[in-house]
C-alpha cells in the first residue's frame, strides 16, 4: 500500500509543465547554476519550483546514465 503511493505520482509528473522543462533542461539544457537558471525563475509556485527540480534531476540522470554532455534534441553535439 505504501508502495502504491509512493510510485502513483511518477506518471502525473510528465504531464506537468514544470517538471516537463525541468526535465528537458536536465537533459539537453546547459550546464548551469540553479542561482543562474532562467528557465528555474519563470516558476514562481512552489510547488512548480519543486516539480522543476525534481524533473531538473531526472533529465540530469538521464545525461549522465548516457554519458553525454550537452546533446540537444537536434542531435547536435556541443562540447
Amino acid at each position: 500500500m505504501i508502495q502504491e503511493g509512493a510510485l502513483g505520482g511518477v506518471g502525473d509528473r510528465r504531464e506537468d509543465g514544470a517538471y516537463r522543462s525541468g526535465w528537458e533542461d536536465g537533459r539537453f539544457g546547459q550546464v548551469q547554476t540553479f542561482a543562474t537558471n532562467n528557465n528555474l525563475a519563470a516558476w514562481t509556485e512552489f510547488p512548480d519550483r519543486l516539480s522543476y527540480y525534481r524533473g531538473h534531476r531526472d533529465g540530469r540522470r538521464i545525461r549522465e546514465m548516457l554519458g553525454t554532455r550537452d546533446v540537444r534534441p537536434d542531435l547536435t553535439v556541443h562540447p
